[in-house]
């Protein structure tokens, strides 16, 4: 075996199927030697590899990264080729590869991978299938490459990995200018077991290497958080015009990666996140359960006549509204004050908790007791008793979860977010199901829907507390005078926040109003989207607010605020854009008409960006009223003539109201920014104290 100049490097542990063939089909190549590094295996690996002539060293166990690197460290060429077991090279290919890699000045290159299954059942051609129409097949990883020794010698495995290595690794030679590449010319074959147990391992495997990823390159947390949402989108979509069998396995990779994302995320990691980081989990946390809710209010509009759809969509705006003005500022003061507590924010976080739900739970029933007087729109919701004690319930657990994620921010933790919304929409999603499917289709199935999705994220909120060993202190929370003093930087908050969420919440109530709950039906699932993206600067926004108030804020925090904003937001945007028509046609032709309404939405979000920043800024700084005015003028502009317009044009006049008060916010907020970020901090009357110089509560 002395042909190649090449090092071929096996990883093996219980491999005995495999790895025969694909020890004879290198052997068959002449390399200059094989080294398969044994991982502890309890059957004949160690053997077959003797018997095929290679060369056998253990890796004690420690994991496939480390196995590479053993491989790597003891083989003598200056090119090795890490082969996994399950791959079979044809007749010449290492060599063909190997000219490739000469003549194209590789440091790394990758061979192309043609997917088989190991068996004629269906988890292992679900796999083969996912990976041969994957965009991941263009993806360098290490499964079946060439790379110069000594390149991985000094940029080596991360030994932490147990998955997810290749992807961290290609990172890491990518930030340091090595030219990787995937042969498009030369292609070996890549075998998947065909058993459930194998697809599940894989998708554990790969939703906690990406979880270990986000953790070590926060600055891609988004990415790699939406990564398995956005392959199941593809994968279902590809499916269903080529495959449809296949739908169930995305169904299965969806959940097991998340399972595993979540599973590592929860694990505690005392390490903070940076302002993009954070912005851009916050902004993953919004996105990702677009595609549940979209499917809860779907499977809602093919059971349910549009009347109750409207209807429903009415009393779900009306809790999200109750929570604003139970939020008494509380939320942004969090923010602030939070970073500065001596016993971790244990008291203040149970103080806050108990805060809003008390007062969210208040004005629910101030509104349920107004709306019924008036005894149209949403208050014809309130003559069923049930209905009315859930729409209580939703509005209680829904403020509990949004205080959840101000805690989390102000930990700068923000990462704990997507864990919760992914199960506040998974279960939100199973529980209307499970009543359709029961024979439960009223008004009341859809509320008690989303009061379960809240309590999840709750139960998961306190939990993830927990393991971090920061639980509220409910004993000591639990009095009157810390949340006093919790409400006294609050309250001037709370001005700002109604005038900047109220109109969000109260536009579907006066849709319903004016144009009857058929109409609200239509407006509401195109503005949940819609809202979903506005998400994304807000918590922009809240992000910059937190880093503002910490000792170590240093300069350009805003315009990196501004710039994370912007990108993300243009990215949801344009996925709003181009999926949001055939999702809206799916419907049905009520509701297909209303994509009309997302070309005059999306680009309102993008200046919103520029607003949620100026605010922001304004909130750390305690220019809350000149914030608040430029919010309540906004506001104005939308609420004043909003029932007046939408008799007279329409949901796209709504619309068009909507964007022209965001432009009008946006180029004020543009303006004050410049001004801002080119003067000197300096405390003013009513400033809320910076976490830096606030003595703890």
């Amino acid at each position: 075996m002395n042909d190649l100049n090449v090092s071929v490097v096996v990883p093996a542990r219980n491999a005995a199927a495999w790895l025969g063939e694909c020890l004879e089909s290198i052997r068959d190549q002449h390399p200059h030697e094989m080294i398969v590094v044994d991982g502890c295996s309890t059957d004949d690996s160690a053997a077959i590899a003797r018997e095929c002539g290679a060369t056998v060293v253990s890796d004690e166990g420690r994991g496939l990264p480390a196995a590479r690197m053993l491989g790597a460290r003891n083989a003598s060429g200056e090119v090795v080729a890490l082969i996994d077991a399950d791959v079979v090279l044809p007749p010449e290919s290492l060599r063909g590869l190997l000219a490739e890699f000469e003549s194209g000045g590789y440091d790394g290159l990758q061979f192309g991978l043609a997917s088989e299954a190991d068996g004629p059942g269906y988890w292992g051609a679900a796999l083969a299938w996912h990976h041969n129409h994957s965009r991941v097949r263009h993806w360098f990883g290490v499964s079946a490459t060439l790379m110069r020794r000594d390149v991985l010698l000094a940029v080596g495995f991360d030994d932490d990995f147990r998955s997810g290595e290749d992807v961290e690794l290609r990172i890491r030679l990518e930030q340091a200018g090595y030219r990787l590449g995937v042969s498009d010319s030369v292609v070996v074959r890549h075998r998947f077991k065909d058993t459930f147990d194998y697809a599940r391992d894989q998708w554990l495997q790969d939703g906690a290497g990406s979880a270990r990823t986000v953790r070590k390159h926060p600055g891609r947390a988004g990415w790699m958080a939406a990564l398995p949402l956005l392959a199941t989108v593809r994968g279902m979509g590809m499916s269903l015009l080529r495959a449809p069998r296949f739908l169930p396995y995305w169904v299965g990779f969806f959940l097991y990666n998340y399972r595993a994302m979540f599973g590592e995320l929860l694990r505690p990691a005392h390490k903070p996140i940076s302002v993009g980081g954070n912005a851009a989990w916050l902004a993953a946390a919004r996105i990702a359960p677009m595609v549940t809710g979209f499917l809860f209010w779907a499977l809602a509009a093919l059971v349910l006549p549009p009347e109750q759809i409207g209807l429903g969509s009415a009393v779900v705006a009306a809790a999200l509204l109750t929570v604003q003005l139970g939020m008494l500022g509380v939320g942004p003061a969090t923010l602030t004050l939070l970073p500065a507590e001596a016993d971790g924010g244990r008291r203040l976080m149970a103080t806050s908790l108990l805060t809003v739900a008390t007062f969210s739970l208040l004005g629910a029933g101030l509104l349920v007791l107004i709306t019924g007087l008036l005894g149209t729109g949403v208050g014809e919701a309130w003559n069923d008793p049930l209905v009315t004690v859930l729409f209580l319930a939703t509005a209680l657990l829904a403020a509990s979860a949004y205080q959840l994620d101000h805690v989390g921010v102000a930990q700068e933790r923000a990462d704990r977010t997507l864990a919760r919304s992914v199960a506040q929409s998974l279960v939100q999603l199973a529980f209307l199901a499970a009543a359709f499917a029961v024979g439960s289709r009223d008004l009341a199935v859809i509320v008690a829907a989303v009061a379960a999705g809240a309590l999840a994220s709750v139960l998961v909120g306190l939990r993830q507390l927990s393991r971090a060993q920061v639980s509220p202190d409910w004993r000591h929370g639990l009095r009157l005078r810390p949340a006093l003093g919790l409400l006294k930087p609050g309250l001037p908050n709370h001005a700002l926040m109604l005038a900047d969420r109220a109109p969000g919440y109260l536009l579907p109530l006066i849709v319903a109003a004016a144009l009857g709950p058929s109409s609200t039906a239509a407006w509401y699932v195109v503005w949940m989207m819609a809202s979903a993206v506005f998400f994304v600067p807000q918590s922009a926004g809240f992000t910059l607010q937190t880093a503002l108030a910490e000792t170590r804020a240093r300069p350009g925090l805003v315009s990196s605020a501004l710039r994370a904003s912007l990108l993300l937001t243009l990215g949801a945007g344009l996925i709003l854009m181009f999926a949001g028509p055939a999702l809206l046609g799916f419907l049905g032709s009520q509701y297909a008409s209303a994509w009309v309404l997302l070309p005059v939405l999306v680009p309102a979000l993008l200046l919103s960006c520029v607003t949620q920043v100026y605010y922001g800024l304004c909130r750390a700084r305690g220019r809350l009223f000149e914030s608040t005015v430029v919010a309540i003028l906004a506001a104005i502009l939308v609420v004043a003539p909003a029932a007046a317009v939408a008799q007279q044009y329409g949901l796209t006049g709504v619309s068009v109201l909507w964007a022209v008060a965001q432009a009008t916010a946006a180029s004020i907020a543009a303006r004050r920014l410049v001004i801002l970020t080119r003067m000197k901090p300096a405390p003013t009357e009513g400033e809320i104290p910076s976490a830096a110089r606030h003595q703890p509560t």
